[in-house]
This record gives C-alpha cells, structure tokens and sequence, in this order.
C-alpha cells in the first residue's frame, strides 16, 4: 500500500481501531467502516470532508490499512492529489503513461486525499476522471478526501466535479468535550503514560474541556503536561488550564509569524505592490501573480495551512488552493520565469532573516 508520509507529531497506527468516535464524527466512521468491509458495492465513491486534525485522513488511512490484506494483493494506493499530480507529470513527460495508467486505473482501491489541490491542475485533473470511471466501472472502491465539500471547491473542471459530487459526502465536526477527553485518554493508553502515573483525570478532563482544535492540539497539550508529569512535577488541573490557553493562543496564530512577514514583505518589494494592494480585491495581473506566489511560498516555505494563509490575504481555502496550484503547475512545467521570481524572492527573504 503507498502511503503519503505523516507528519513527524503524528505516530498513532491510522486504523479503526485507534479512532475515537463521537456524535460529531460517528456517522462518518460508519461510512468508512462500511466501505471497508464491502469496498466497491455500497457508498462508491465515499467523500469525506472535515477541516484540518479532525479525522478525514485518519478514516483515509484506516480504509487503506484494513483493504490492504482483504484484495488478494490487488495494490490500495493511498496518496495525496499532489504526489497524484506530480506523478502523473513525471510519467506524461517520459512518455510512460501507459505504466501510470495500469499502475491506477486496475488499483484494487484509490483513496484520495487533499482533492482541491488539482484545482487549475487540468490535464492531471482530465487523467483523475478517467481513472475514476475506469475504477467504478470495475467495482473498485473510491474514497476521496479535502476540507471543503465537492461544490465548494473552486477551479476544479466540471467533469471532474460531476464525478465528486456523485460521491456520498460525510462531514467531520470538530469533537465534543466527552470526545475530546476520550481522544486524550486513549493517547495516555497508548503511550502508557499511565502505567508511569502519567496525567491525572481532573487534568485530562481539563484539557478536554479547555482545548478547542483540532485533535493535533489535543495531543499537542497532552504531550506539554505529560512533559511536566515525566519531570516529577504534579500535572494539576489549573496547570492543564493554562496549557490548554497557550495551545488556544498557538492555534489562532500562523506559524513563524517572523518567517510570513519576511515573506510577504519580500514579495511586495519583489512586484511593487504595498500589502494592503496585495490583500486587495485586485484583478491586475501584476497583484494578481503576486497574491499567487504569495499563496505558494506561504504555504511551501513558511508551513501555514491553506486556511491560515487565507486568514493572510483576506481569501478563502479554495481560492488558496487554486493560487498555489496555478504556480506549482508552473513548476511542473519547467516555467523559467517562475523559477527566477520564486529564487529571487527567496534570496530576500534570507537576507532578510540574516540581517
């Protein structure tokens, strides 16, 4: 089975087994349950959509590892849109799209994650319907996966948006408190925190009811008051408390704020434009590549989500998605131009950070 690597802060097994499931998210663990024990005949494709360390992935990778020994060795891909994309155009560009094309279309089951990064993308978006078709035809499961649902994705083709939105689409809500503090008791099992006295239940109950992400900022927390347990300090519930408001504060806050400033002010310096044009409802073509790039390098080099380099330019997740698409399909494509202006920015932004 090929598998997209997971974050390094990631290390629970991605199965049924080791997901908590609650009201917000039981009817979607139904679903992908459901389609692992009969792939292909019910729920075909599957599109599961739920914003980011709330589980899609988590359901993505629990399918793929259940098929994998279920197929009698037909190959479970489990891959990203991107490692789709590039994949699709190495192979286009060696002339060996017959290998591509046999490697996906007799896949025992695709499972597809992160769909709006082939928005802009359309011929590698073309290939996806074709493999699609050939997939279902053949009674192989689909399941695909992103933050918005099919009709909320911008830029994608209609052909490939009428195969999306003829899936079943499950949503994943972020957890309830008596969720979140089952998801931190679990952690504690698994890590056996509590064979070494670990984190007290008024503590964990604290996080639980304090944390508001993702299920990464619950371990994200659970991990700082575990630090503290393992020093011999007590693991108090005010001390969950305070925790859980630094692991808030983080969460509503971009990463290397250093870093998205350097890069932005970079690029206005770059193309000539002042933030406020840059963050603009501007269709120039100069603002308009520049806002593009802007998307591409924040997401690339300084590590925000799609989310939080919209909260940047005053822009959705989608339109973020197709302007980080239209500059890596550029890439892709061996675009020159595009490599001078991403290295030229570049360069000023380690200037910048050595000054």
């Amino acid at each position: 089975m090929l598998q997209t690597p997971l974050p390094a802060a990631v290390c629970t097994p991605e199965t049924f087994r080791t997901f908590v499931t609650g009201p917000p998210n039981a009817v979607a663990y139904n679903a992908a349950l459901s389609v692992a024990r009969t792939p292909g005949s019910v729920y075909n494709p599957l599109y599961l959509s739920s914003g980011p360390g709330l589980g899609k992935t988590h359901l993505l990778h629990a399918i793929g590892a259940y098929l994998e020994p279920r197929l009698n060795g037909a190959e479970v891909i489990v891959v990203s849109a991107e490692v789709f994309c590039r994949e699709f155009g190495a192979h286009l560009q060696r002339g060996h799209m017959l290998v591509f094309r046999r490697r996906y279309r007799r896949a025992g089951a695709l499972l597809l994650d992160d769909i709006a990064l082939l928005a802009g993308r359309d011929a590698a978006a073309e290939e996806l319907v074709h493999t699609l078709d050939a997939l279902r035809e053949a009674n192989r499961q689909i399941v695909l996966a992103d933050e918005q649902g099919p009709s909320a994705v911008r830029g994608l083709s209609d052909r490939l948006r009428s195969r999306l939105e003829a899936s079943l689409v499950m949503t994943l809500g972020a957890p309830d408190e008596a969720t979140r503090c089952a998801i931190l008791r679990q952690k504690l099992r698994q890590e056996g925190a509590g064979e070494r006295g670990g984190v007290p239940e008024e503590a964990l109950a604290a996080l639980g009811a304090r944390v508001r992400g993702s299920v990464r900022d619950l371990e994200a927390a659970l991990a700082s008051l575990s630090a503290v347990a393992a020093r011999g300090s007590p693991a108090t519930a005010a001390l969950a408390a305070q925790v859980a408001a630094e692991i808030n504060r983080a969460a509503r806050q971009p990463r290397g704020r250093t870093q998205v400033e350097a890069v932005l002010q970079a690029i206005c310096d770059y193309y000539g434009v002042s933030r406020p044009l840059l963050v603009s409802k501007s269709r120039e073509m100069t603002v308009a590549q520049a806002r593009q790039v802007a998307m591409y390098l924040l997401r690339e080099d300084a590590g925000l989500t799609a989310t939080q380099v919209g909260q940047e330019l005053a822009r959705d997740h989608s339109t973020v998605l197709h302007g980080h698409a239209r500059i890596a399909s550029a890439l892709e494509q061996d675009d020159a131009i595009m490599t001078v202006v991403l290295d030229s920015i570049r360069k000023s932004v380690l200037q910048r950070d050595s000054a």
